[in-house]
């Protein structure tokens, strides 16, 4: 694309030279010139003046007067635009419809022609697959499931039976979803008896889970992950969980049984969150915190177990002079043990 037909797509402005071919994308130090970047961050701002970028999409905020030898796409959020102009230059191609000769597919299962079903896919009794699905090989997919529209199941996803996947959902490789919550009564010997795990998971519109995620059926009712939420890999999805619309759940986080996370919520990577608490709307927890109580109002928090993440940077301070201060502390008592001699 010519640096005009993105800045239009972008509905943004161009200063330098409009015509410039744009072939494909790089890192402000790395971009060639035939390639587009970008500058969300200061401090990446001190490459402006090496960079061989084609063009280079910046903030408004961003003074470009002394580089009048560059192209520039001005508008109000570089990050997002970027993403926008990637999204439009990589956005996933289906292939052909077909369903493959060597995929196993029940009789009762009703798939629309439009979809893609390749090698090695098991699809169960009563499956419904919508319209420009694609299912990629070695996927499981188990009985009475309804997949919507324009979903992508990448390769070795196991979709248990009885879920519901709404439209434009992601799923990649490695994840499972709707396995056996974790649900045990013991006994006066100490044995654990497995209560069977009766209910489902239903995923909404335009989510997105990531490789080796393990999302559980629901004891009973649902385990429900609402629309537009990210989920990145490796994390633990327990039985009955919500997670409201538009929530981040990051790497290695851990969601036990009935908890309730509200909408534009983020969980930063090794969250950990007992069951049966509430996490308000809005609410932002950072990385390796623990949650162990309810989360009333939105706001940033960390520690373990969290409080205000403000007050945990002046106590995480404090932390590092703990020796210091101990040492302090001893010299003071053996002070006041001389004084009550005298």
């Amino acid at each position: 694309m010519k640096v005009r037909d993105i800045a239009s797509l972008l509905s943004a402005d161009v200063v330098g030279n409009k015509d410039t071919q744009i072939t494909g994308v790089g890192t402000i130090e790395k971009a060639k010139s035939d390639e587009l970047t970008f500058v969300a961050n200061k401090k990446y701002e001190k490459f402006l003046p090496t960079t061989n970028a084609g063009c280079i999409i910046v903030d408004s905020a961003v003074d470009i007067e002394k580089y009048k030898d560059k192209t520039f796409i001005i508008c109000k959020d570089a990050y997002f635009c970027f993403a926008q102009v990637l999204r439009t230059l990589f956005a996933f191609k289906q292939k052909e419809p077909m369903i493959s000769k060597n995929a196993s597919i029940k009789e009762s299962a009703k798939i629309d022609t439009t979809c893609r079903i390749e090698d090695f896919v098991f699809i169960d009794d009563n499956v419904t697959i919508g319209k420009n699905t694609t299912i990629m090989p070695f996927v499981y997919i188990g009985e009475n499931t309804t997949i919507g529209e324009n979903c992508i199941i990448y390769p070795s996803v196991t979709i248990r039976e009885n879920s519901v996947i709404g439209n434009d959902v992601i799923i990649h490789s490695g994840s499972v979803i709707g396995s056996d919550g974790f649900g045990y009564a013991q006994t006066k010997e100490n044995n654990h008896i497995k209560i069977p795990q009766v209910g489902n998971v239903v995923i909404e519109d335009g989510v997105e889970i990531g490789s080796n995620v393990s999302i559980d059926r629901a004891a009973l009712d649902s385990t429900i992950i609402k629309k537009g939420a990210k989920i990145d890999n490796l994390v633990q999805i327990a039985h009955n969980v919500e997670i409201g619309e538009n929530t981040l759940v990051i790497a290695q986080t851990g969601i036990s049984g009935s908890t309730k996370i509200g909408k534009n919520v983020i969980l930063a990577g090794q969250t950990g969150i007992a069951g049966h608490i509430n996490i308000a709307d809005g609410v932002i927890i950072t990385a390796k915190s623990g949650v162990g109580s309810n989360v009333k109002k939105a706001g940033i928090y960390s520690g373990i177990p969290i409080y205000e993440h403000s007050k945990w940077l002046r106590n995480s301070v404090v932390v590092t002079k703990l020796g210091e201060m101990y040492k302090k502390i001893k010299e003071l008592e053996k002070e006041i043990e001389e004084l009550k001699k005298i």
